[in-house]
């Protein structure tokens, strides 16, 4: 039986997208809630719209680099 194996630092890479995407996902929801508080929450949404889009383009970043990796094979 042949094993296919995948370089570690693909593997390693989809691990760190699957964290990624689980605090985006939280974030996301995070800045939902703030949204619907909003005009009371105003003074929060700035900083949690900034951290939420900044993970979101790290989340696409690692995602280019997965695809790229993946390529390559």
């Amino acid at each position: 039986m042949t094993t296919i194996t995948t370089p570690p630092d693909i593997e390693a890479l989809k691990q760190q997208i699957k964290k990624l995407n689980s605090k985006a996902g939280q974030m996301k929801m995070d800045l939902h809630d703030i949204a619907e508080g909003l005009p009371h929450d105003l003074d929060q949404l700035p900083e949690a719209a900034a951290k939420t889009y900044d993970i979101y383009i790290q989340l696409r970043d690692l995602k280019q680099q997965l695809k790229t990796l993946e390529a390559a094979q």
